[in-house]
């Protein structure tokens, strides 16, 4: 799917050991707006990107050219899990058109660089769900819902995940 036809698109968040509830609501949600559904990647090595200069951080944050091979088949693997997710999500399976992207960069500007190339109806997100190894992710990188509903200028939705135990998107590495 072009930029173009993402124009409008509801862009949700997605990672590995996500619960793909996060993207069935993007979805519905996508699907009641009549907009396409982006799912967007944030590779995990790519943090440094916010250090460098403007011009060149938005150009490697939303259209990175140097994609690790580890990235690359992790985002085939995520693909796959997304589009099972969608199939099996309503009766007749139908679903928004959808694309995945590859994201660079601190995961929140990340998402709010893309939401605003694309003029994005709304960005969802997921919580981080619970345990010790969580707590300390959002105490040291802070919550990514709570960086997007401060610097965003377009709806971000939250789904929590603290009490869903159905299956991930892809496995963790």
């Amino acid at each position: 799917m072009s930029d173009e036809a993402s124009r409008g698109a509801v862009i949700v968040g997605v990672h590995p050991d996500q619960s793909v509830a996060v993207v069935r609501e993007a979805a519905q949600l996508a699907d009641a707006f009549g907009r396409p559904l982006l799912c967007a990647y944030v590779t995990e090595d790519s943090y440094l990107t916010e250090w460098d200069r403007a011009d060149v951080r938005e150009d490697a944050s939303l259209h990175p050219v140097d994609v690790a091979s580890e990235d690359e088949n992790l985002a085939l693997e995520l693909a796959a899990a997304i589009g099972a997710a969608l199939a099996s999500a309503g009766d007749d399976g139908a679903h928004p058109p959808w694309t995945l992207r590859i994201l660079a960069g601190d995961p929140a500007k990340a998402l709010g660089r893309i939401a605003a190339e694309l003029d994005a109806r709304l960005v969802v997100v997921g919580t981080r769900g619970r345990g010790v190894e969580r707590a300390l992710e959002e105490w040291l990188g802070g919550s990514i819902a709570a960086h997007l509903t401060h610097d965003q200028a377009r709806p971000v939705v939250v789904v929590p995940t603290h009490e869903v135990t159905e299956e991930k998107l892809a496995p963790p590495r």
